[in-house]
């Protein structure tokens, strides 16, 4: 099926790029110990920037097959990919400030979690406007101040399991670059589901 909407094509290929650049801080950050066991991985990683961008526009291709049976996925779709993007940006920064400062564990992770975290925060706010919920009107303060509010609920979850797990986790037998970035998947992938719905029923409403 054809994608009629243009931005159903320019926006996958910038969540993309924009994917694979943080995709990049977290594979060459020397505090993962693991990835030096892979260094084909590192070797080659410069690609994502090609490959990114292809397997997104794929994917918001492949929503839109069942567009017409299941409204809803494709717009999940989409807001998966801001998603991903999102993720990568908040990873890839909190990997990036922990190469920076050493840290990865305890209550001085605490700030740069929440640094990365408003960072994907506000890029969420922007793509899933224009993007995945396609709200037209200009922002209103109102409006900013209930994404705040989600959004600020979902830092205090995302920090909260980054800091128990690195803190509370560190027996087992990984890095703490390792362990760190396990801890941080984990608490996105809880903190997505509120994100969404948050977003959708509270934020982004036509």
């Amino acid at each position: 099926m054809k994608i009629e909407n243009k931005k159903d094509v320019y926006f996958p290929l910038l969540c993309g790029f924009l994917s694979a650049i943080f995709f990049l801080f977290i594979i060459l950050n020397p505090k993962i110990r693991e990835f030096e066991k892979f260094l084909i991985l590192k070797k080659f990683s410069f690609l994502s920037l090609f490959i990114f961008p292809l397997i997104f526009l794929l994917g918001i291709k492949i929503a839109s097959v069942f567009r017409s049976f299941f409204p809803l996925i494709f717009q999940f779709a989409k807001f998966a990919e801001v998603g991903v993007l999102n993720t990568l940006i908040d990873i890839g920064t909190l990997n990036f400030l922990s190469a920076v400062t050493g840290i990865v564990k305890g209550l001085k992770i605490i700030p740069l979690n929440a640094i990365s975290f408003l960072l994907a925060a506000t890029n969420s706010y922007f793509l899933n406007k224009a993007w995945t919920f396609e709200i037209e009107t200009k922002m209103v303060q109102k409006e900013f101040i209930v994404f705040l509010i989600v959004s600020l609920i979902g830092l205090f979850l995302n920090s909260t399991i980054v800091f128990l797990g690195t803190t509370f986790l560190s027996y087992f037998k990984i890095s703490a670059g390792a362990l760190m970035n396990l801890v941080k998947i984990f608490a996105t992938l809880v903190v997505m589901f509120w994100n969404f719905f948050g977003y959708k029923i509270f934020v982004f409403r036509k």
